[in-house]
C-alpha cells in the first residue's frame, strides 16, 4: 500500500495537506468509487437499483441547503464560542412570514425570497444586540440565551402569521417556476424549486468565500475568530463584524428556510424552530469541527444524499434518517481528538454554570437561629408539598405528580451538568428510555413496581452512558449538540408507532401499591412521585458530600489538574453520567405510570430544552434552586389565559433571568440568605471570613478593614482548606 501511495504525486504527505484539500481528496475518491462500482458489472445491477445517481443526484441538491445552514452556524461559533441553538428560529421567522404573504395573501414569490432575506439580516442584528449583553458570561449561559431566544422567535413568528391569516400548517407547494427536467430515464424528476437551490445557493456560497477570503473585513472577521484578543490589539473593530457576521448568518437563515420549504413544507410557529429543523446542519457542522466551511459543505452535501437514499429505498419511514444524523455525530465526535482548537482549549472551562451557591459557613451552621431557621423552612416546605396537593381534584394531582417527575429530571441535570459540567440537551430523551421499558414491563409482564423503576433506572443510566461517551474525549458543547440529536432520534424514530408498534405501550393500568393504595387516585400517584423525588435529592446530596462529588466537581473546573494529580477522570466522568442518568430513567418510569403510555411527542426534545432552560433558571450549581425553576415553569404551564404566550414568558423571562442573576434564583436567596447570616454574625460578634470576602466595606474604616483581613488570615490551614472546598457549591 505504501508502495501504492508512494506513486500518487502528493499521496505521500496527505497529512500534511489542509482540511479543504483532505475533504476534496475524500469527496474525489468516493465519487469515483461510485462511478466504478456502478459500471461494474458485478456490483451493477445493485448500485442501479439502491443508489441510482439520479437520487444521488437531487440529495446533492438538496444537501446544499444544508450545508448553507451550516455554515451560518459555523460563522456564528467561530466569532461567538457557542452553539447558537436559536438558529433555526431565525431562519423561520422572515420565511415562514414571507411565505405565508405569498400562499395567503399573493405576494410574488420571488419578491417574498428576497424579503425574507431582507428581514432574516434584520433579525441577526436584533440577535446580535440581545447575545452581547451575555459577553461576559460562561458559554452555558450564552447556550441557554439562545434557547430562550429560539422559544421568543417561536412565538412571534406563529404572531406575525396570524396577522396575516396564514394560521395552518402547510405542506409542500410548487413555486413559479414552471421547470421540469426528467432524470435517469425518469426514474427521478428535478422540479423548479430544486432548480432553484441550484441557481441560487452556488452563487450565494461563491459571494461569501470572496467576502471572506478577498475584503478586508472578511480578513478580519477570520483573524478576529482566531484570536480575538490579538485583534483588538491591533485595532481591528472586533465587535461592529461581530454584527455583520449576525447579519449574514440571519440572511442565510432566512434564504435556506424558503428555499427548503416548498419540498419540507412550513409550520408557522415553535415547531417550525425546533431541534428537528437544526438535526441536519448540525451533524454537517459537527462533522466540519465547527470550523471549516468547505468541509462542511461537502458534509451537507453528503447528508443530503444519505436523505435521498433512504427515502428511495423506503425503509420504513423518512423519520430513520435521524437516527443516522445521531450516529454520523457520535462518530464525529468519538473520532476527533480531544483538542479541537486553541479556542476550544481556552474556553473549555468556561462551560459551567455560573453563580455557584456556597454552604452556610461551619461558624454559624451550629447556632440556633440558623439551625432552627433552616429546620423550620423545610418542614414548612415539606408541609406545602404534602398538604396543598392533598386538597386538590385528582386531575390537579397528577398535574402535580407529572411536575414533580420534571423536577427529579431537574435534580438529574444539577448532577450532569451543574457539577460535572457536561451540557446535556437530552435528559428527557434518557427520561424516554425508562418509561419505554417500564411500560413495556407493567404492559405485559407481572413485575413489582419497585422493580419496574429500579430497571428503568438502569435503562436510564445504560442510555446516558452510551450517549455521553463523547464526554471522554471531548467536553462542552459538542456534546450538547449530541444528546440533542438523541433526543430528536428517539422521538422521530423509536417512538414513532409506524416504526416499532410492537414496543410501543398503550393502556398501562396502574397498579395497586401494596395491595392498600390505588394508583388510580390522584393523590397516592401524586405522593409515590414525591418519595421519589426526596430519594434522588438525598442521594444527590449525598454524592455531593463525598468525595467523589468534590472531584466531579474539581475534575469540571479544572480536568488538566486532575489529569496531572492522576484523577481518574474518565471513571469520574463514567460516575456522573450513571448517577444522573439512573435519575432520569426511574423519572421517566414514574411518568409513563402516570400517562398511562407513551408514543411519538411524549418526550419530545423541545421538553429536554425546557428542562434544561429552567434548571438554568432555577440555578444548576443547587439542586433547591432547580427545583424550584422546574416546578415554577411547570405551575406556570397550567394557566391556560397564557395560551400561545406561554413560550414567550418563559423566553423572556430566562433571557432577564440571565442578565440579572446569572446563577438564577438559587443566586437570589443565597444573597438574602447571606445578608441575614451576616446580621446573625454581627450579632454574635462571630468573624466569618468567607462572608466577609463577599461583603462591600462601605465605612471607610481603615482599623475596622485591618482587623477584619488580619483574622481571616489567621485561621488554621485546616479550617482554610475546609471553607475553601466549600466554596464549589451546595444544595
Amino acid at each position: 500500500m505504501t508502495a501504492v501511495l508512494e506513486r500518487i504525486p502528493g499521496a505521500s504527505t496527505l497529512g500534511s495537506w489542509s482540511k479543504r484539500d483532505r475533504a476534496l481528496f475524500v469527496g474525489a475518491g468516493l465519487v469515483l468509487a461510485y462511478f466504478g462500482f456502478y459500471n461494474l458489472p458485478l456490483t451493477a445491477d445493485f448500485i442501479q437499483e439502491k443508489a441510482p445517481y439520479s437520487v444521488l443526484f437531487i440529495g446533492t441538491v438538496q444537501g446544499t441547503t444544508t450545508a448553507l445552514l451550516a455554515m451560518g452556524l459555523i460563522l456564528i461559533y467561530r466569532t461567538n464560542r457557542f452553539v447558537n441553538f436559536s438558529y433555526a428560529a431565525m431562519g423561520a421567522l422572515p420565511g415562514a412570514f414571507a411565505l405565508g404573504l405569498h400562499l395567503e395573501n399573493g405576494f410574488p414569490f420571488f419578491a417574498a425570497l428576497v424579503l425574507a432575506v431582507v428581514i432574516g439580516v434584520g433579525v441577526g442584528f436584533v440577535t446580535e444586540l440581545v447575545i452581547r449583553r451575555f459577553k461576559n458570561s460562561s458559554r452555558l449561559i450564552v447556550t441557554v440565551a439562545s434557547i430562550g431566544l429560539a422559544q421568543i422567535f417561536g412565538v412571534l413568528s406563529l404572531f406575525a402569521n396570524k396577522a396575516i391569516g396564514f394560521i395552518s400548517l402547510a405542506g409542500g407547494f410548487t413555486i413559479p417556476l414552471d421547470l421540469r427536467i426528467s432524470l435517469e430515464g425518469g426514474i427521478k424528476t428535478m422540479t423548479g424549486d430544486e432548480i432553484l437551490i441550484i441557481a441560487v445557493v452556488p452563487a450565494v456560497i461563491a459571494g461569501l468565500a470572496w467576502f471572506l477570503l478577498r475584503t478586508d473585513a472578511g480578513v478580519a472577521i477570520r483573524a478576529a475568530a482566531e484570536n480575538e484578543d490579538r485583534a483588538l490589539l491591533l485595532g481591528i473593530p472586533v465587535y461592529k463584524l461581530g454584527r455583520i457576521v449576525w447579519m449574514i448568518a440571519g440572511g442565510l437563515a432566512a434564504l435556506t428556510y424558503v428555499l427548503q420549504a416548498p419540498s419540507s413544507g412550513i409550520s408557522p410557529g415553535v415547531v417550525s424552530a425546533g431541534p428537528a429543523v437544526l438535526l441536519p446542519a448540525l451533524a454537517a457542522a459537527v462533522v466540519a469541527r465547527l470550523e471549516s466551511l468547505p468541509t462542511a459543505f461537502i458534509a451537507g452535501i453528503g447528508l443530503g444524499m444519505l436523505d435521498q437514499i433512504v427515502r428511495w429505498n423506503g425503509t420504513g419511514t423518512p423519520s430513520i434518517t435521524t437516527m443516522f444524523f445521531l450516529a454520523v455525530i457520535l462518530v464525529a465526535l468519538l473520532a476527533q481528538r480531544a483538542s479541537l482548537s486553541r479556542a476550544m482549549n481556552s474556553e473549555s472551562a468556561s462551560f459551567t454554570s455560573d453563580g455557584i451557591v456556597k454552604p452556610v459557613p461551619r461558624e454559624l451552621r451550629d447556632l440556633p437561629e440558623v439551625k432552627y431557621a433552616k429546620w423550620a423552612l423545610w418542614a414548612v416546605v415539606a408541609l406545602a408539598f404534602v398538604w396543598i396537593p392533598y386538597t386538590w381534584g385528582p386531575s390537579n394531582q397528577l398535574l402535580a405528580a407529572i411536575g414533580i417527575v420534571w423536577a427529579m429530571v431537574g435534580v438529574s441535570l444539577v448532577l450532569l451538568t451543574g457539577w460535572g459540567g457536561h451540557i446535556s440537551l437530552g435528559q428527557f430523551a434518557i427520561a424516554g428510555m425508562g418509561g419505554l421499558i417500564a411500560g413495556n414491563l407493567l404492559l405485559r409482564e407481572d413485575v413489582d413496581l419497585f422493580i419496574v423503576l429500579l430497571l428503568a433506572g438502569a435503562a436510564g443510566a445504560l442510555t446516558a452512558l452510551v450517549v455521553g461517551l463523547p464526554a471522554l474525549r471531548i467536553r462542552g458543547l459538542f456534546l450538547a449538540v449530541s444528546t440533542l440529536a438523541f433526543a430528536v432520534a428517539l422521538n422521530s424514530y423509536v417512538l414513532n408507532p409506524d416504526n416499532f408498534s410492537s414496543i410501543i405501550p398503550d393502556n398501562i393500568e396502574r397498579p395497586i401499591l401494596w395491595e392498600r393504595w390505588d394508583l388510580d387516585s390522584g393523590y397516592p400517584m401524586y405522593a409515590l412521585c414525591l418519595a421519589f423525588l426526596a430519594f434522588a435529592f438525598l442521594a444527590a446530596t449525598s454524592v455531593r458530600g463525598t468525595r467523589s462529588g468534590r472531584v466531579i466537581i474539581g475534575t469540571r473546573d479544572n480536568e488538566r489538574a486532575a489529569d496531572s494529580a492522576s484523577v481518574p477522570t474518565t471513571r469520574i466522568k463514567l460516575s456522573a453520567f450513571l448517577v444522573a442518568g439512573f435519575i432520569a430513567g426511574t423519572a421517566g418510569g414514574l411518568h409513563v405510570t402516570i400517562l398511562g403510555s407513551l408514543g411519538q411527542g411524549t418526550y419530545s426534545p423541545e421538553m429536554s430544552l425546557d428542562v434544561f432552560s429552567t434548571a438554568v433558571i432555577g440555578g444548576l450549581g443547587s439542586l433547591t434552586g432547580a427545583v424550584s425553576g422546574v416546578l415554577f415553569f411547570q405551575w406556570l404551564s397550567t394557566i391556560t389565559a397564557l395560551g400561545d404566550i406561554r413560550p414567550l414568558i418563559s423566553g423572556a423571562g430566562l433571557l432577564v433571568v440571565l442578565l440579572i442573576f446569572p446563577g438564577g434564583f438559587a443566586q437570589l436567596a443565597a444573597s438574602l440568605r447571606d445578608r441575614y447570616l451576616r446580621r446573625v454574625a454581627e450579632r454574635r460578634d462571630i468573624l466569618v471570613p468567607s462572608l466577609v470576602a463577599d461583603k462591600k466595606d462601605d465605612s471607610g474604616a481603615d482599623e475596622q478593614e485591618e482587623s477584619l483581613l488580619t483574622g481571616a488570615l489567621g485561621g488554621s490551614d485546616d479550617d482554610a482548606a475546609s471553607d475553601d472546598s466549600e466554596l464549589v457549591g451546595t444544595n
